[in-house]
């Protein structure tokens, strides 16, 4: 059977999705209430004030009520901060849609090829999004807020890594308690723990594990032969939220990096986990943000970069997404100890090196765990 050539399959695509998109696919908001006055403030210095001003007024003047995020991260982590957003700018609202880093450029390519734009930022983890802005899918334009940003967390003009995702040694208080963790992955890997440890596949997946391992080789914390045992003692399981059920569930004992944010919650409501930080196993993965290169609303969505940008959002990322934020004075997420956030960002690598040392040992990772025990 002949192959229909990849356009010809992309304007098909399209013209199928247009009809999601006049049917629309917002996922569901955090509150169905139409906020219609300002019930929140606006941080930052007057003059940073006055841009975000600036570029409501337009957005208003332009008929833009909304922005379209595509980031690959569950929406219900970030409802709280979208709802935060409209009270500061009440008439638009934040469209989220959970999208992998192959989804992203997939969608892109079709509004491309057959104009009906939809998206207006990504924000992906930094395994992807360097290669997403490199591919030309992203615009240059800098914000206000963004002039106290490091530099080492700006790309071109076209990436701002505004926050972390934070990750830490999870662990089912059941199975373990924190005089019994592991302190370092040599503990990890001497036969204690075999089979009662997961953790997501590095090899180009989540991406999570093979930072964690970037981390680690840089540090020489980790050799060839710890790599194997690694893959041979412990699972390659559940990633992000996945990982934390199974903890929770009391199937695995540990997860040497759990995502923060599901463990809190499972906490709260009572479930028997916790988090650690022993350094070896305490990680920060750098999430880019950047408006794509044909925005469908221009002006909000250089307002919400803006906007993410400030004390009140920096603020918000922490209590509402239990993420640790770029910017100066960044307060820390609930269940991240500032002993282990200062230790964490020093052993940090920066985006550009992650992303290049990724480049080099994705494909080793991949072999090694794709390997038949």
């Amino acid at each position: 059977m002949r192959r229909i050539p990849y356009g010809l399959r992309l304007v098909l695509l399209g013209a199928a999705l247009a009809g999601v998109f006049a049917l629309g696919t917002r996922q569901a908001a955090f509150t169905d209430e139409v906020v219609t006055a300002r019930s929140r403030a606006l941080s930052g210095s007057e003059g940073q004030q006055q841009a975000m001003e600036a570029l409501y007024r337009e957005a208003r003047q332009h008929g833009e009520d909304q922005v379209v995020v595509y980031q690959a991260a569950m929406d219900y982590e970030w409802q709280p901060l979208w709802s935060r957003f409209a009270q500061v700018f009440p008439g638009i609202r934040v469209t989220y849609m959970h999208l992998s880093p192959t989804g992203v450029t997939d969608r892109l390519d079709i509004e491309g090829v057959t104009g009906a734009h939809y998206g207006d930022l990504v924000s992906q983890p930094v395994n992807v999004v360097l290669d997403i802005a490199d591919r030309g899918y992203l615009s240059a334009w800098r914000p206000a807020t963004a002039q106290a940003l490091d530099p080492r967390w700006q790309y071109r003009e076209q990436v701002y890594f505004v926050f972390n995702k934070v990750y830490g040694l999870g662990y089912n208080t059941r199975r373990a308690s924190d005089a019994t963790l592991p302190r370092d992955l040599g503990q990890l890997l001497a036969g204690d723990w075999r089979n009662a440890f997961e953790y997501g596949a590095p090899g180009g997946g989540a991406g999570t594990t093979d930072v964690a391992l970037l981390q680690l080789l840089g540090q020489q914390h980790i050799d060839q032969q710890q790599l194997r045992q690694l893959r041979i003692q412990g699972g390659a399981g559940g990633a992000q939220e996945a990982g934390v059920i199974s903890l929770a569930q009391g199937r695995r004992a540990l997860n040497p990096w759990a995502y923060l944010p599901p463990l809190m919650r499972q906490q709260r409501l009572g479930v028997p986990v916790a988090m650690a930080y022993p350094p070896d196993f305490t990680l920060l993965v750098p999430f880019g943000q950047g408006l794509v290169r044909q925005p469908a609303h221009p002006h909000a969505a250089k307002l919400l970069l803006t906007w993410l940008m400030s004390p009140d959002a920096q603020a918000l990322l922490a209590s509402e997404t239990f993420a640790l934020g770029n910017m100066p004075g960044a307060p820390l997420p609930p269940g991240l100890p500032a002993e282990a956030e200062q230790r964490a960002r020093q052993a940090m690598l920066a985006p550009l090196e992650t992303a290049r040392a990724l480049k080099e040992w994705v494909p080793k990772f991949r072999a090694l765990w794709q390997q038949t025990l």
